[in-house]
């Protein structure tokens, strides 16, 4: 991404990355491919923001899950749980991270 954009531009870029991946890559199952992509994007924002870094984390952490080979998902709805964590909850604020930077003329 370039330097030039403001925080808030690079987090919107970000979190429409991480959409576009997600998006394709609704299954759970192993994808060493999404993880890539996600890495690559969490690794383009930079540390810049601790809220954003902190989401971004969390996001990874139930990816790795999410995509592993192992069977994480023997209980009924763990995927679908894990899925909507990652795709609503997690990227909302993210979202919303950079809407509240930009707000503040960031």
């Amino acid at each position: 991404m370039p330097v030039s954009l403001k925080p808030s531009e690079r987090i919107a870029r970000l979190a429409d990355r991480i959409e576009a991946v997600l998006d394709a890559n609704t299954r759970a199952s192993a994808n060493p491919e999404a993880l890539a992509q996600l890495l690559g994007a969490a690794a383009e924002l930079g540390g810049g923001d601790a809220y954003t870094s902190a989401k971004l984390v969390e996001l990874m952490a139930k990816a790795q899950i999410f995509y592993s080979a192992r069977g994480f998902f023997r209980l009924p709805g763990t995927a679908q749980r894990l899925w909507n964590d990652m795709r609503h909850d997690l990227l909302d604020r993210i979202r919303m991270r950079s809407r509240v930077l930009a707000s503040q003329g960031d």
